[in-house]
């Protein structure tokens, strides 16, 4: 068997094995290691032994039309099949619990440099989301990929903030790739397509039922340095992502919260319990101990190349050609991100940490 049809026959064996909700990399190694593993390309028959739904899958004529039907509609409408293993596969998430045996991706290609997190309450408080939003932005603008799940509140808030930076941002849906969901979103799917990646272990045109979006969780962390929750309940999505992210060995952090809202019950809680603070992108640099990433592009880099000593925003508005109001939003990320300084009467320098 040439390498050719080594690995089409190896992502065959994949795709229906996949098509088994909840079949894992763990299920694999389980299977591999029974001695059923005789299925698999490159693997002596001996020891095969019955292993309920995998080995009928891999036996199975119907399942074989399946995991095809699945090919050709991905290639129909672009979207990449990424099996465990393959270089294309995030490194991150090859040995965390529980990998995806193989994963869906729509839009660029994707690499992981440095991403992080950023998780919270679908029904979140204004300056909840404005606070993701900024902070994600500011995050991006330094070089970091902003990871969520494009679900309403928090999550929303994470990837427009990133998108409105020029950054790099990717979805993990608990869906298809191809499907909008919620289908307000539809217009941001389209943008994070363009700047970004959306990933799925769900073959394409499965539907958000309830039950998948737990599970999707342990691939947003899995995919990330850190986990930030900016605002999140007692039983929350974002709560188990912090959970699954501990179990990965990943760090936590928390934008602290009104204790009066319910919305941050589940947050502070985790504050409570050790998690790390974060109101800036210089917490988060401190708490991964590293630098942040030199990269700084857009509006950004044109206001830093203009910073001369102390200058008036209305000075540095006229020079890079900014409207003041669309200036303001931009100065305040990179505050944020410790790349200027504010001084009183809205005046601004540049900080040495940005190269200066």
């Amino acid at each position: 068997m040439d390498d050719s049809a080594s690995t089409a026959s190896l992502l065959d064996t994949f795709l229906r094995l996949s098509l088994i909700e909840g079949f894992t990399v763990d299920h694999l190694r389980r299977f591999r290691a029974s001695g059923s593993g005789g299925f698999l390309p490159g693997m002596t028959p001996r020891g095969v032994s019955p292993l309920g739904k995998a080995k009928a899958a891999l036996g199975s004529v119907e399942a074989g039309r399946r995991a095809e039907a699945v090919r050709e509609t991905c290639v129909r409408l672009g979207i990449a099949i990424l099996p465990w293993g393959a270089s294309d596969y995030p490194v991150p998430l090859r040995e965390i619990p529980g990998a995806p045996l193989l994963l869906y991706r729509a839009g660029k290609a994707w690499t992981v440099g440095g991403a992080v997190a950023v998780v919270g309450s679908r029904a979140s408080t204004g300056p909840g989301r404005e606070f993701a939003r900024i902070l994600s932005g500011a995050l991006a603008a330094a070089g970091w990929t902003v990871v969520s799940g494009m679900a309403r509140g928090i999550d929303a808030a994470a990837h427009k903030g990133a998108l409105q930076s020029g950054g790099t941002t990717v979805a993990v849906l608990g869906c298809g790739v191809d499907v909008a969901y919620p289908r307000e979103h539809a217009e941001l799917r389209d943008e994070i397509l363009e700047q970004g990646a959306i990933f799925s272990d769900y073959p394409p045109g499965s539907l958000p039922l309830p039950h998948r979006f737990p599970e999707r969780n342990r691939i947003v962390s899995g995919l990330s340095r850190g986990v930030i929750v900016a605002e999140a309940p007692e039983r929350s999505g974002a709560m188990i992502a912090a959970r699954l992210a501990l179990e990965q060995g990943r760090e936590v952090m928390v934008v602290p919260g009104n204790p009066w809202f319910a919305h941050t019950a589940g947050s502070n809680r985790l504050l409570r319990e050790g998690a790390t603070p974060v109101c800036s992108v210089a917490d988060f640099h401190g708490v991964l101990g590293c630098p942040p990433p030199v990269a700084v592009s857009g509006v950004a880099k044109r206001v830093l190349d203009a910073l001369s000593g102390v200058m008036h925003v209305v000075e540095i508005a006229e020079v890079v050609s900014v409207p003041v109001q669309e200036l303001l939003p931009c100065l305040m990320e990179m505050e944020l991100a410790n790349l200027v300084e504010k001084r009183p009467g809205n005046y601004y320098k540049k900080l040495s940490a940005s190269g200066s």
